[in-house]
């Protein structure tokens, strides 16, 4: 029995030794099949040879240049083993094509529409079509200037789409931020609404109530920016509620009903050509708004009654002097310098939330630029009446800065009277709504008209740089 045993444990002892080896075996010739490079066979591939011959007989123009087919495939093959991903810089690259005449395109999609619906003609409509007509409120407070602005701009893309008129809500009989901004006649207040559909006698005459739909974007389980025809709501006002950013009104790109998805295809274009996408809240508020008397004079102030820049910087620094945030936003200025055509000593606008920051980073700018910025402490014009009555309150400052809220809509429409390039500054939070809405009225502003050779404006943001 013991015999048995050993033998048992000989074979295996023997056996596992075999596939261990058989294993390391196979392992090294997978390796080294690996590390070879695989010619192909002669044999498999007889006419191999020949085609390499004729490939280099084959021409082709190439950047004005006649090379062999063979030299075009070899340099293509080296620089995707050369780089295989890109740069946030060229990745971007692609929207540039198309920018201008789309939004030229929507342009003349946002006049026309306001010609049909804006508050001039609706007022004249005959009682029976003015009853039947439909309206998209908006509604804001004056908490921070991008994301309640994004409210307003999103509500008139939203009219739109939807074929109706604009109404912008007042709090006591006033607009949002309107002792500084200036709002275009062509929108309603719900307060004349409501007098001309009694005056119209919509609801004893035509039993339309006057009644009001709300959509929240910021509870996805309710909302029914995906899921719904809004083209078939048949209640006379839509309220598209708590739209901070330039994202709501863009998932309309996304509904499910053909329809919705095609009204938002021809204001934002499609979203598989990238190439071709409009400037459309640029679009809006050069038509919807303007600076009040008060804030265009402390602009010209400013600029000291000299041209527009060429360059604004806008560092948002959160009540922070980080270092590091001024050297990236200097290097992201020279290197603007560098990329597109400007004078030999361009002017820049300076706007910031932290007024300290502005000296620390304005010698180094004043090295190679002409630096302009908006000193409140200074100026002496009517607006600054509004200093003590509007001072921040002391929970904003961190996020507001401490000067006087005025101040923000000043900065904001001096740094869009940039000619070429808004450069995004930041400690933390880099191409804020506030930057992101400058750009969009700065582009706005220099497409067509007076500006014909400015062929588009660039928002840069420092923080990618370098990536």
């Amino acid at each position: 029995m013991r015999a048995v045993g050993l033998r048992r444990r000989r074979l295996t002892l023997l056996l596992q030794w075999f596939l261990i080896a058989c294993a390391a075996f196979a392992g090294l010739g997978l390796f080294v099949l690996a590390l070879r490079s695989l010619e192909p066979s002669a044999d498999i591939f007889p006419n191999l040879d020949i085609e390499q011959q004729q490939r280099k007989h084959i021409l082709v123009q190439d950047n004005d240049e006649v090379r062999s087919l063979d030299a075009v495939l070899l340099q293509g093959e080296a620089e995707s083993k050369v780089k295989g991903c890109a740069t946030v810089e060229e990745m971007g690259q692609i929207f540039s094509r198309g920018f201008r005449e789309e939004s030229l395109r929507a342009r003349k999609i946002i006049h026309d529409h306001f010609v049909l619906n804006g508050a001039s003609t609706v007022r004249a409509l005959p009682p029976e079509i003015f009853c039947k007509h439909g309206f998209v409120i908006a509604k804001a407070s004056e908490a921070g200037f991008g994301n309640e602005m994004y409210k307003i701009l999103t509500a008139a893309a939203l009219s739109v789409m939807l074929n109706r008129s604009l109404i912008i809500g007042q709090t006591r009989g006033k607009y949002p931020f309107g002792d500084y901004i200036s709002y275009s006649n062509l929108s309603f207040t719900l307060k004349e609404v409501k007098h001309l559909w009694r005056q119209n006698g919509c609801v004893t005459k035509y039993g339309r109530h006057l009644v009001m739909r709300i959509d929240d974007f910021q509870k996805p389980t309710s909302t029914n920016v995906l899921c719904s025809n809004w083209k078939e709501w048949d209640q006379p006002i839509i309220w598209f509620q708590n739209t901070t950013d330039a994202v709501a009104s863009q998932f309309f790109l996304k509904n499910i009903h053909v329809e919705m998805r095609d009204s938002a295809f021809n204001l934002f274009g499609r979203p598989d050509n990238l190439q071709y996408r409009p400037n459309v809240f640029g679009e809006l508020m050069r038509l919807l708004i303007s600076p009040s008397e008060e804030v265009e004079g402390a602009v010209n102030w400013a600029l000291s009654g000299g041209d527009d820049p060429d360059i604004a910087l806008h560092m948002r620094m959160l009540m922070n002097r980080s270092v590091r945030a001024v050297r990236a936003a200097l290097d992201c200025i020279r290197k603007a310098l560098g990329s597109f055509e400007l004078p030999s000593k361009p002017k820049i606008a300076l706007v910031s939330d932290t007024p300290s920051v502005m000296e620390d980073i304005r010698p180094d700018l004043e090295e190679f630029a002409e630096v302009v910025y908006f000193n409140y402490e200074h100026f002496e014009g009517n607006i600054s009446y509004e200093m003590n009555k509007l001072n921040n309150l002391k929970f904003r400052v961190k996020d507001w800065g401490p000067a006087p809220r005025w101040v923000a809509f000043v900065d904001f429409f001096l740094a869009s009277r940039a000619k070429h390039v808004l450069v995004s500054g930041a400690n933390r939070r880099v191409g804020t709504t506030y930057a992101q809405l400058i750009a969009a009225l700065a582009a706005a502003q220099r497409l067509g008209g007076t500006f014909p050779t400015i062929p588009r404006f660039f928002l840069v943001n420092d923080m990618f740089s370098l990536l």
